[in-house]
């Protein structure tokens, strides 16, 4: 490659060589230009650059001193929650729960498979009779069966001895006067007899013992 710091028609075409001249003393800064051009658009934002390389790690600084000791806090206070049976086959799962300092522990415990069934035990002895209980109400009245048909009538009993005739009654009220029938012919004039003394009445003999009741006859057949 040619040398382009000496060339200066080389220094006009090629970018590389326009930092080829000898920089000269800096010149007296010139009049500021007239304020108040419009503003040029912003240009696009060009790509953003490569990462740099990671710088070594620093020296460790000095430890600090220790800072002062904190109060006591409470005792933490553990207590069982709820205790539940999940399904056979699932995961135990534990999990506490509360504010400080109280917690509760609260459990789920999955349920075993049922077992076999075990031998039956010996039959126990019997055991004493208990007290009899109270009567229970009485229940309510059945419904009445159909009256079975009248069974034959027996035979008549043999009639006792008749009894003596008891005291004669109070005389009833007198009932009304019926209506006068019609009259009758007149029968013929008989002889007039003698008119006979009156007895004084008699008293009244006891009442006899009542007859032996005849047997029962033979019961009917029940009815349907």
């Amino acid at each position: 490659m040619s040398n382009c710091c000496n060339n200066s028609d080389q220094n006009k075409f090629f970018p590389q060589c326009r930092f080829c001249y000898v920089q000269g003393p800096t010149g007296p800064t010139g009049p500021a230009g007239p304020s108040g051009g419009a503003t040029g658009e912003t240009g696009p934002t060009g790509p953003t650059g490569a990462t740099g390389p990671t710088g070594p790690t620093g020296p460790t600084g000095a430890t600090g001193s220790t800072g002062p000791t904190g109060s006591t806090g409470a005792t933490p206070s553990l207590a069982i929650g709820t205790v539940t049976t999940g399904l056979p086959g699932s995961t135990a799962a534990a999990s506490i729960t509360g504010i400080s300092p109280n917690f509760l522990l609260n459990l789920t415990i999955p349920q075993g498979p049922t077992g076999t069934t075990g031998v039956t035990g010996p039959t126990g002895s019997t055991g004493p009779t208990g007290p009899t209980g109270i009567t229970g109400p009485t229940g309510a009245t059945g419904v009445t069966g159909p009256t079975g048909s009248t069974g034959p009538t027996g035979s008549t009993g043999p009639t006792g001895p008749t009894g003596a005739t008891g005291p004669t009654g109070p005389t009833g009220v007198t009932g009304p006067t019926g209506t006068t029938g019609i009259t009758g012919p007149t029968g013929s004039t008989g002889p007039t007899g003698p008119t006979g003394a009156t007895g004084p009445t008699g008293p009244t003999g006891a009442t006899g013992p009542t007859g032996p009741t005849g047997p029962t006859g033979a019961t009917g057949p029940t009815g349907p």
